[in-house]
């Protein structure tokens, strides 16, 4: 029996030792199609023995000897077993199985955390995805795609910024999120090329939003871009490109040639008498001669969209780097190259390096250019409106006269004509071809977005980290009104010829560190818990440079060559001083993260923020907030499961703020120069201090439940939220005796309350083919619930049009809801019968400002996204569509303030129109804002399909390449709605109008886009 028990013993030894001398260090990284997969899990084969890769996909693991075998899994995607055959360092590709919630999202100042243990309300976006729609601006990756967030173009014109709400809108200030790139602050991102984008991730709920305290109330949108892998690998080299034709989507149903003389016809049959200077009737010859200009047609052409972008990432063991840079070049429909175009240059580049075994070092440089020219839109001004003019210039006028000259509808000392026959002088309306000529507006970006960070792992347990970026942002915005002289249509700028150049630049500097702790020591005890507290210095300059302008003559009408040498006397010019606004902003914040056994999850932030923006009472303010989730999944009576492989409840409440809703200085007194005393200048006082003014504060209470089922084939994400805005900064009620103006205070609240679903669901089968469908719904409730003092707040004016506010924010409606009188019907001579609401017994043709009431609501009741995929054999075919439930529109694309401006032909096809005024000036209730005027905004759009095809690796290989992918895209195929306008896709006005929202007085439409592109990998 010893004996045996010897021969045992040295059997084990000898075993043993030949582990030892077998066994292999393996070094590998895994990723899925958009980058790193942090969090996977790599076990050798027939053990226990595993580990998970870092945040950048890397994982080193050792192994019994070299020819082990790996499996590689990561929850929602295929498992890999790879067998080693002596390799030490492997790559691995994961392919997804299923929309999945487990994945590690990036929560702010280098947080991540993986999403199974996310308590907080957080979405993301990823690379792959924004890969699928060809978009010019970043934030239009978020529309349809993430329910809560609405996001908006403000009109189709190239390089037009986005309006983003988050959970709708919190103030009637400033309510854009907070957007933060690489962990460093920026204004928007306008400035990078979507291409560069790896993910961007929504934090909605003041839970995950505290963190950045003041900054954070309108919800935060995170960006991380292109970076490298800490790898042994050859330089892998991406290109990417598409070139494609533009059109327009859809035009108005307008009145014809043949309508629009019957109309007019009839018009003037009712009237008995025209308006003085209109002529009578057209005779059936005069309108056989007369033109049938689709001004549409005249004025929209097919033009060019073109994007070109390449990239170089690599790495090694300690370095990580990345190279990319980009053309994105776009023409408009209407105006086209050098009136409305937009063009952005840029170029990008990252480095991540091992200092030493504890210390790293990570940065990235951006430098963009962008060149954009502008004409103006959405607006019936006289003499700028150019999209009103479309609409309202009849279709009897010509664009141009027989020498080639701009035809002018409006003559002082003749009458305009037609083939001979003689029109209407039309005071109000201006060619478009001649106000697009005349009008010239260059905006010339330049930004620099630049940040670096080390970190020191000071402890196995401790690291610190210390970061610095800025943002810089030069805008050379240049105008000119050129010399055109055409007498025989009395067209002479001579008297209005301008140049003008106002530079000014934005410049946003950061400092901080952070020190974060992991209590490992608690992990043998099913406890995890995790701190991190941090310092923060925000330091933005804003410099309005001096406005120059020169309304003297010119030695050239290019305006591509103009400036102020060449002008013919250069003391005509003015100079109208700029503004130069500092702001701090310096925070203390620390968060904590438990969990039990990844079932019992709980997190708690608290920040404390100081900001120059408010009075010296109230500059501090405390954010704090707590979230916690349970994992039912892990639970005995859920762990074995064959249909749940994840259910997880959540719920967090917090308080959040928001600083950005005034001027630096409003809670100071202040001061004029332009005082006259007894003839003489001097300086006085124009409004009273608020020493006390404070922030404005959003509290936020949301419950959540996130299920992954059968196999993780489908993904459900459900949020219900309560989100209040308190301490809202508005005007003060003033006493008009006191001459005055009022100061701010805080005073206004406004509910939001919502509710959002995520579907999502994917199959892959054995023979190649594998399709995915996914489905988002969000609800949004905006209530005004108190204005202080103040009884309403008007916006949105409208001229000439009807002169008047279309929206008034109110207790106990939504913000901007649209105000007006109330249609109850038509008389016998069909004028607009105004109800009486106040019962003061007016007359309901010409009712008073007491008949007025909420018409509309601009605000979606709810926003819906909808996407598709397929994919056989390396062909893959996506669709995605999105749009908006309950939201109305303000038609103001007519102009009723005219005579003998064209209309719908609607008019004159269906019953029902208002009485025929075109040629008389007594009016029919038209030029009212009334509920006439609004219409529904529903619409859902077709946005993107793509068909693709992925050349076999057999194929590409021969040529040198790793992958070529080809495909033909489309946008803006088609809309469903029943909005009669050009687009119902109306944002706001611009980006300084945030209650000026869901009005079209004629704006520039988004065009159809048909792409031919290409990817390419080496």
């Amino acid at each position: 029996m010893s004996t045996n028990y010897v021969v045992l013993f040295f059997m084990l030894l000898l075993t043993g030792i030949g582990f030892e001398a077998n066994a292999q260090t393996i070094t590998g990284n895994v990723s899925d199609s958009s980058g790193p997969l942090g969090g996977a899990t790599v076990v050798e084969q027939g053990t226990t023995n595993g580990t998970q890769t870092d945040f950048d996909g890397n994982f080193s693991i050792t192994v019994a000897n070299a020819n082990a075998t790996l499996v590689i899994s990561y929850i929602g995607y295929n498992a890999q077993t790879i067998g080693l055959n002596g390799d030490t360092d492997i790559t691995v590709t994961l392919t997804e199985n299923a929309e999945t919630l487990d994945e590690v999202v990036v929560l702010g100042y280098g947080q991540t955390q993986n999403k199974r243990l996310v308590t907080t309300a957080v979405a993301t976006v990823k690379a792959a995805q924004i890969r699928e729609l060809p978009i010019s601006q970043a934030e239009a990756a978020l529309q349809g795609t993430i329910p809560g967030v609405v996001v908006q173009q403000n009109s189709g014109s190239p390089g037009s910024p986005q309006t983003v709400r988050v959970r709708g809108i919190g103030t009637l200030n400033n309510s854009n999120p907070l957007y933060i790139v690489d962990g460093i602050q920026v204004p928007n991102l306008g400035f990078l090329n979507p291409n560069d984008i790896v993910s961007q991730t929504v934090l909605k709920d003041a839970a995950s939003t505290a963190i950045y305290g003041s900054r954070g109330g309108n919800g935060v949108v995170l960006v991380e871009t292109l970076k490298g892998s800490k790898r042994t690998m050859k330089p892998q080299i991406t290109i990417r490109t598409s070139y494609g034709i533009q059109s327009l989507a859809n035009k108005p149903d307008l009145m014809n040639r043949d309508q629009y003389v019957q109309y007019y016809n009839e018009g003037v049959a009712a009237a008995g008498t025209p308006a003085a200077g209109f002529r009578g009737a057209f005779t059936d010859a005069e309108r056989a001669l007369l033109p049938d200009t689709d001004w549409y047609d005249v004025l929209f052409d097919d033009v060019p969209v073109e994007n070109y972008y390449g990239s170089i990432v690599g790495g090694t063991e300690k370095i990580a780097y990345s190279v990319s840079g980009g053309y994105f070049g776009q023409e408009g429909i209407l105006g086209g190259e050098g009136k409305a175009e937009f063009k952005r240059r840029n170029i990008r580049g990252s480095l991540q390096a091992d200092i030493t075994d504890r210390i790293s070092f990570s940065g990235s440089v951006q430098y963009q250019n962008q060149d954009r020219f502008v004409i103006p839109q959405n607006t019936g001004g006289a003499g700028v409106g150019i999209s009103s003019f479309i609409n309202a210039l009849p279709a009897v006028y010509q664009p141009f006269d027989e020498d080639g000259n701009f035809a002018n509808p409006f003559l002082n000392n003749g009458v305009p004509t037609a083939n001979g026959v003689p029109l209407n002088s039309l005071g109000a309306v201006q060619n478009p071809l001649f106000s697009i000529a005349a009008i010239n507006n260059q905006i010339i970006q330049d930004a620099t977005n630049f940040n670096v960070s080390l970190d020191y792992n000071l402890l196995d347990d401790l690291t610190l980290r210390g970061w610095y970026g800025s943002f810089y942002n030069a805008i050379f915005n240049r105008t000119f009104t050129p010399l055109i002289q055409q007498p025989t249509q009395e067209y002479d700028t001579s008297t209005g010829v301008s140049y003008s150049e106002v530079k000014s630049t934005a410049e946003n500097r950061q400092w901080g560190g952070t020190a974060k702790y992991s209590f490992d020591e608690l992990s043998g005890t099913n406890h995890n818990l995790s701190a991190l507290v941090g310092y923060e210095l925000v330091k933005t300059n804003f410099f309005g440079g001096d406005l120059i302008n020169d309304t003297g003559a010119f030695f050239t009408n290019d305006f591509d060559r103009v400036n102020f040498a060449l002008s013919d006397n250069i003391t005509d010019a003015t100079v109208t001083p700029g503004v130069t606004i500092q702001r701090f902003l310096e925070s203390f914040f620390g968060k904590v993260d438990y969990n039990f056994k990844e079932k019992y999850l709980l997190s708690a932030v608290l920040r404390r923020d100081k900001s120059s923006s408010f009075g010296l009472d109230n500059r501090v303010g405390w954010f704090p907030a707590v979230s916690a989730g349970w994992v039912l999944s892990e639970e005995e009576f859920l762990s074995n499961s064959g249909a749940i492989d994840l259910l997880k409840l959540r719920a967090g409440w917090g308080i959040s703020g928001n600083d950005q809703s005034l001027g630096p200085f409003d809670y100071l007194a202040q001061l004029t120069t332009q005082a006259g005393y007894a003839g003489q200048p001097g300086i006085a006082q124009i409004s009273l201090a608020n020493p006390a003014l404070g922030w404005e504060e959003l509290t936020q209470f949301n419950v959540g439940l996130d299920i992954n089922a059968f196999n993780n084939k489908l993904g459900i994400t459900i949020d219900y939220y309560i989100k209040e805005t308190s301490d809202i900064l508005l005007a003060a009620t003033t006493p008009l005796t006191s001459g005055l103006n009022p100061a701010s205070e805080n005073t206004g609240t406004i509910e939001n309350k919502g509710f959002e679903i995520l579907l999502t669901y994917r199959e892959n089968y054995d023979s190649g083919f594998g399709w995915n469908v996914g489905a988002n719904l969000g609800f949004n409730d905006n209530e005004v619930t108190s204005l202080g003092e103040t009884s309403f707040i008007n916006s949105a004016q409208i001229q000439p049009q009807f002169n008047d506010f279309a929206s008034r924010s109110s207790v106990g409606n939504a913000v901007a809801s649209f105000y007006g009188f109330v249609v109850e019907g038509r008389d016998a001579n069909g004028n607009l019968i105004f109800a009486d609401l106040d019962g003061s017994g007016n007359n309901q043709l010409v009712p008073d400002s007491g008949d007025k009431a909420i018409i509309g609501n601009p605000n979606p009741d709810a926003t819906v996204g909808f996407n598709l995929g397929l994919n056989y054999k390396g062909f893959d075919l996506s669709a995605f569509m999105s749009g908006t439930i309950g939201n109305d529109i303000l038609d103001a694309t007519i102009r009723y303030d005219a005579l003998g401006t064209n209309r719908p032909a609607s008019y004159i096809t269906e019953p029902g129109a208002p009485r025929n005024v075109v040629v008389s000036t007594a009016g029919n209730g038209e030029n009212l804002i009334s509920d006439f005027h609004i219409k529904d905004g529903t619409y859902l759009k077709l946005k993107n399909v793509t068909l693709g095809y992925s050349l076999p690796d057999s194929v590409v290989e021969t040529i040198g390449m790793k992958g070529l992918r080809l495909f033909v895209s489309g946008q803006n195929l088609f809309v469903l709605t029943e909005y009669p306008g050009i687009d119902p896709e109306i944002g706001q006005n611009n980006v300084n109008s945030s209650l000026n929202i869901g009005i079209d007085q004629g704006f520039f439409p988004q065009p159809r886009q048909i792409l031919l592109g290409a990817s390419i990998n080496f």
